[in-house]
């Protein structure tokens, strides 16, 4: 699942993306109670809900599990 995702920064933002369909950008916050992962662009066109919240529940685990390497 790690090759699925990749985090790195913009500017002052930590941004995370999504490589495999159904592809995203958000910016990550951990300010939210509703989600740690702000301003979502879908970068893949898709009309099925349970995609893309499948994709967003594996970028939360993605996120919980994630270990700087460094590189971002």
């Amino acid at each position: 699942m790690s090759k699925d995702f990749r985090i790195y920064q913009d500017k002052d933002r930590q941004i995370i993306e999504r490589l495999s369909y159904p592809r995203f950008k958000g910016v990550v916050t951990f300010n939210s109670p509703l989600s740690d992962i702000e301003e979502i662009e879908l970068l893949d066109e898709t009309n099925n809900p349970t995609e893309i919240a499948r994709a967003m529940r594996e970028a939360g685990d993605f996120l919980i599990n994630y270990k700087p390497t460094g590189d971002e």
